[in-house]
């Protein structure tokens, strides 16, 4: 039996106690042969990565380094998350964290202190330093045995849907192998301990004047070992060594397997979040160069950055991204996280796939509003919308095979300005009678007004406009229009066009460098967050608010006042591109409550950052809508759930699909539609 040192009349951790020295020769023989393919199953991912297309930063690196301890290590999003999963999650990453942080404890004291120091007269783990480091030990693998067979139900009782689809055999065997292998260990554990408490005295140490004993500690080990004492002390010693020699070449094992399994993702994900793109969430990266290009986006899997190869490679299938997606929500082809498993079975695939018409259907990426949900929802930073974007730039822009509804929209976008195919000169007809002035060289205006192409085309939304104009001028704010103003071609950009984004872009910026204004003010949320987070990237940087901000600040400073308004039961619609992409979303409410409206705002289900799109981003707006249950509709429908009378929004195409919707389901009169600055208008 190989002895362990310890000073006189101390408790100290027994390491390698009934252990046989030929036994923990083999170990430290066989564990540097783990940590080499350990490292090869590592380097094999990182050589993979390599392979991809851009530029590798590790800077900012203390602005990287604060977001992967918060996201990658915390885990925040994880942790967070009150669901079964999130707490499957949580006490599983804590658990199994502070048991590897024991083991490597425990290494320390047996070979670095203990030859380094005389053992006989020092230990790290000894006395009261020892019993804490177990009773730690106890509370957390209890925590992580909790969490394991917390996942065991989840993965194959419940079943959940989002575990489904892509993640096939394969994963499934993986899932069994890790919830398998970590339950077997974690169990093993406590058995070793129990077994060699049965057959050892109780062990005592002293904490200051008080004398501490082991039932106070073990709280798992030595309330087992006591069903275990009327059993053969040589038997239990023999079992003792078995359940050790068993448990040690499991670890070995699965260590040896982490990074070629799923497993390997608490590397790879926190990995993937160090390298999170640091940019405003609203800007899609800008392809540069765009004349000199032979091809577009991303139509086979070497088109891929190495960004997008480490984001397939971290995906976990939790399917949070699933659960979030309007599109799968309404039962269209669209999955997001089917799109990243599929990318990455065809990155690992040989020889290489097809990926458009093989891997990825079209339908797949047309179904996607860029709503943003899947980037929100995803724990470990996967950009499933960044993927899903380049492929539609291929399809747009190498293969020409948009739906022809898009293209007639970009088409009107290129020749008139706007995706409706009104005519140019139309632009101004919303501002009848209102003696609205354009803008002039030389005079400087408080905010510059863009109008956008629904308020100034769509007679709904030329409604929100007046109103909006109405309140500026009853506040005294000097503003003036563009008359340049064309669209933006935003949807365009998401839809794959970005040859008409930027050629758009160039003529719009040069048209706003003509003019003095302190800031940009717009009622569409897609035009706000493009001026605002994307025209940067072409070196053109303004000030822009949205409309819902700025009567928010008239109202804050008391330039306008508000009457009382009798208000019904009402909800409010956040914006996915005031909401995800600007984390927009008190100011709009801090207008209803200076309405009147507390007591009468009740919030659904899916508000505030898990908001459901309405199904009009992402150039949807312009493409025929065939499958499934109609977003616009799912959305009115939970807005009847709450009992709202009267649902509030931000954004004209948000509008249009709630009109839209309220119609389909013949609930026109029975509920209101209005945009908070028709609201605040009429309580002027």
């Amino acid at each position: 039996m190989y002895e362990f040192p310890c000073p006189p009349n101390e408790i100290c951790r027994p390491t390698f106690w009934n252990i046989p020295e030929w036994l923990h020769i083999a170990l430290y023989i066989i564990a540097p042969i783990v940590v080499v393919i350990f490292l090869y199953g590592l380097w094999r991912h990182v050589r993979h990565w390599r392979r991809g297309k851009g530029k590798f930063s590790l800077l900012p690196l203390v602005e990287r380094a604060k977001m992967w301890l918060v996201m990658g290590v915390a885990a925040k999003k994880v942790v967070l998350d009150i669901q079964p999963a999130g707490v499957m999650h949580g006490l599983l990453m804590w658990g199994m964290f502070v048991l590897f942080l024991g083991t490597a404890l425990a290494t320390i004291d047996w070979d670095i202190t203990r030859p380094l120091i005389d053992p006989h007269r020092w230990r790290l783990l000894q006395n009261g330093f020892y019993f804490l480091y177990k009773t730690i030990l106890d509370i957390f693998g209890l925590l992580a045995l909790i969490g394991l067979l917390l996942a065991f139900v989840i993965r194959y009782v419940q079943k959940p849907e989002r575990l489904d689809g892509r993640s096939g055999k394969r994963f499934f065997r993986e899932d069994l192998w890790i919830v398998g292998a970590l339950l077997v260990i974690v169990l093993t554990g406590f058995a070793i301990e129990t077994l060699r408490l049965a057959t050892q005295p109780i062990e005592t140490a002293r904490l200051g004047e008080r004398v501490m004993y082991c039932t106070t500690c073990s709280v798992v080990g030595w309330r087992l070992a006591r069903w275990l004492a009327p059993f053969d002390l040589d038997a239990l010693l023999t079992l003792h060594r078995i359940v050790w020699v068993f448990h040690g070449s499991l670890v070995m094992v699965f260590l040896a397997t982490v990074p070629f399994t799923k497993m390997g993702h608490f590397l790879i994900s926190s990995a993937n979040t160090f390298f999170k793109r640091l940019e405003p969430a609203g800007a899609i990266p800008q392809i540069e160069n765009l004349e000199e290009q032979e091809t577009f986006g991303v139509g086979k899997i070497e088109d891929s950055t190495w960004k997008q190869l480490l984001d397939f490679d971290a995906c976990t299938r939790c399917g949070r991204c699933q659960d979030a997606c309007p599109a799968a929500l309404t039962s269209k082809a669209l999955s997001p996280k089917n799109i990243i498993v599929k990318m990455f079975e065809a990155a690992h695939a040989q020889p290489p796939r097809a990926l458009h018409g093989e891997v990825i259907d079209a339908q797949e990426l047309w179904d996607c509003t860029t709503c943003m949900g899947c980037v929100h929802a995803c724990p470990v930073s996967i950009d499933q919308l960044g993927t899903i974007i380049d492929l539609r730039r291929y399809l747009t822009l190498s293969e020409g095979s948009v739906q022809s509804s898009g293209a007639n929209a970009m088409n009107s976008m290129e020749r008139q300005g706007n995706p409706y195919g009104f005519p140019k000169a139309d632009r101004w007809k919303w501002a009848e009678g209102l003696d609205v002035p354009f803008a002039e060289e030389g005079i400087e205006y408080d905010v510059l007004f863009w109008v956008g192409c629904a308020g100034a085309y769509d007679a709904r939304a030329q409604k929100i406009t007046r109103a909006f104009v109405t309140i500026l001028r009853t506040a005294g704010v000097h503003l003036a229009v563009l008359r340049e103003e064309r669209c933006t071609c935003e949807s365009a950009r998401r839809l794959g066009n970005e040859y008409l984004y930027q050629m758009a872009t160039l003529e719009i910026v040069e048209a706003l460098k003509q003019y003095k204004f302190k800031r940009i003010v717009t009622i569409c949320p897609h035009c706000y967050n493009t001026i605002k987070n994307e025209y940067p990237q072409f070196g053109a940087t303004f000030e822009v608010i949205h409309h819902t901000q700025l009567i928010h600040e008239l109202l804050t400073n008391k330039r306008i006042t508000l009457k009382p308004t009798p208000l019904s039961r009402l909800t409010y619609h956040d914006s996915c591109y005031l909401g995800r992409y600007n984390n927009l979303y008190e100011p709009q409410r801090a207008v209803l409550r200076a309405l009147g409206a507390e007591g009468h705002l009740v919030e659904m289900p899916r508000s505030r950052a898990h908001g459901l799109c309405c199904g009009g981003g992402g150039g949807r707006m312009w493409l025929e809508e065939k499958t499934g249950t109609r977003i616009n509709q799912t959305r009115v429908t939970q807005v009847l759930a709450v009992n709202a009378s009267i649902v509030v929004s931000a954004c004209p195409f948000c509008m249009a699909m709630l009109d839209d919707g309220a119609k389909a389901l013949g609930v026109d009169e029975n509920l209101a539609r209005k945009d908070l600055a028709e609201l605040v208008a009429e309580a002027l």
